[in-house]
């Protein structure tokens, strides 16, 4: 195991073993009951299942079944958890509010969360890039992954963006694919076909990504299916790009698409937009204007933190992500701090 990875998972534990000393101690009790005031905790959820046994990428995984209904049988139980529409746009609270969301459109928000969403009985609202339903693909932290994890080759060279060498062998699997993610991150994949191409050259892995995405997300018949659930749709973009990294032309044209696919698909009305990736610098003031002009009414971030009345921002809601490693406690955990203090250290 490489450094890095030795580091990831000392933090992992490091916050669980805190979590569960709060638990222990009763400090969590304490805190959930003086949790009281009127903000709004938006989780944010991507992938429902077992990331061990998946070809794609692990970080996407937000938690098994189980885990799910563990922490959502939480919220239900300490929070107001009305659907998306009941959320108004000015932010004016009167409770304790949370609402549960899904990023991406996987097809396990389907068949693994929506069954575990209508038996603990807390809608959700599921944010979808239209064109990765009308043609979809494995976006490239998947085909990354794939790639990676199939490959027979112990070491890698590749020569775009530019000269890189990964030692599989060495350092492992999980450590190569940081590398190439950390690639499309900082926004040195210029031309993502190409690359995608030379890494299936380098790993001689072959791809069929349409057939592979078809399998991966939903569909719209799945997507109908969420709205007669109950459940509530937003957009993520159009075809999940980098909004910033765009011109305003192109940004406008993302939000509107998106808005009219989905009305025109669904049947319903689309309120609110889950920015792609979402973290500072992923969107800006101009995204924030086309999106209000765009007739969305809420548009959510992934910057952490929760929503008071006092700081509210329509346009820039802020979430908390949940990973693979949260288990209940840890959500609880860091919902409880959130919600008294603001802010959370774990």
């Amino acid at each position: 195991m490489s450094r890095r990875w030795k580091r990831i998972m000392l933090i992992r534990n490091k916050r669980e073993f805190l979590a569960n000393r709060l638990r222990d101690a009763g400090v969590l009790r304490l805190l959930e009951r003086a949790a009281r005031r009127p903000v709004l905790l938006v989780l944010t959820y991507h992938r429902i299942g077992e990331p061990a046994t998946s070809p794609y990428y692990e970080p996407v995984y937000s938690a098994t079944p189980e885990v799910l209904r563990a922490q959502l049988r939480h919220l239900r139980d300490r929070f107001h958890t009305p659907a998306l529409e009941a959320i108004d746009p000015e932010g004016n609270l009167r409770e304790p509010t949370a609402l549960v969301t899904f990023d991406d459109g996987y097809r396990d928000n389907v068949d693994a969360a929506l069954p575990v969403l209508a038996d603990v009985g807390v809608p959700a609202t599921f944010f979808l890039p239209a064109a990765l339903i009308d043609r979809p693909r494995l976006p490239w932290w998947d085909h990354a992954s794939y790639v990676i994890k199939r490959t027979s080759q112990d070491r890698l060279v590749l020569d775009q963006p530019g000269p890189l060498t990964l030692d599989l062998a060495r350092d492992g699997r999980a450590a190569a694919l940081q590398q190439v993610i950390r690639l499309y991150l900082d926004g040195l994949v210029a031309d993502e076909d190409a690359f995608r191409a030379h890494l299936q050259e380098r790993a001689d892995v072959s791809v069929d990504e349409q057939a592979l995405g078809r399998a991966l997300f939903l569909d719209w018949d799945d997507a109908r299916r969420l709205v007669s659930s109950g459940m509530s749709v937003g957009s993520h973009g159009h075809s999940h790009r980098r909004l910033s990294s765009l011109s305003e032309d192109e940004q406008g044209a993302e939000l509107v698409e998106s808005k009219r696919v989905l009305q025109e698909q669904t049947g319903r009305d689309v309120r609110a937009l889950a920015y792609p990736f979402g973290w500072p610098g992923t969107f800006n003031d101009a995204t924030e204007r086309l999106a209000r002009e765009a007739r969305y009414r809420l548009a959510f971030s992934a910057i952490e933190g929760v929503n008071a009345p006092q700081t509210w921002h329509p346009f820039a809601l802020r979430r908390l992500n949940i990973g693979a490693s949260d288990s209940p406690t840890l959500v609880r955990a860091r919902a409880a701090l959130h919600v008294t203090f603001g802010g959370s250290c774990l």
